[in-house]
């Protein structure tokens, strides 16, 4: 087992994203109450937001235990509707790594909501579902 390990948490409101690098740990917050209301707000999409702020956690997490240039995050993410009309998001991850060095990340991440569309919608939703694979060097 490598001494590089990234753990994801999420709990009501909150997803807590921690980085180890041998003896070094590095935790750090996101608020996820605080981020819909930005993004209902601003009118962003919710999901591609909420990506783009993980991301970024991870990279500022990871930079606080191992200095590097490039971080790769290679994951997947799954949906059971379209991304902003979903319940359920799933994110697995395949490989971290910053510059070459590989974190282990043991968990995926599921994030569960309150399912308020109709029943029509909940019917046909297997037809919009997603199913994607992401890579990003940052």
């Amino acid at each position: 087992m490598s001494d590089q390990r990234i753990n994801l948490k999420a709990s009501k409101g909150l997803l807590r994203v921690a980085a180890k690098n041998h003896g070094e740990v590095s935790i750090r917050d996101i608020e996820i109450k605080m981020l819909l209301g930005y993004c209902w707000w601003y009118d962003l999409p919710v999901i591609e937001t909420l990506l783009d702020v993980l991301e970024m956690t991870l990279k500022r997490t990871v930079s606080e235990v191992l200095p590097h240039d490039e971080l790769l995050i290679d994951y997947t993410v799954r949906t059971d509707d379209l991304p902003d009309d979903s319940t359920e998001v799933e994110i697995i991850f395949n490989e971290i790594s910053a510059d070459g060095i590989e974190f282990s990340t043991p968990y995926g991440l599921i994030l569960r909501g309150d399912d308020s569309r109709g029943l029509l919608q909940r019917i046909t939703a297997f037809r919009r579902r997603v199913d994607e694979n992401v890579q990003r060097v940052l």
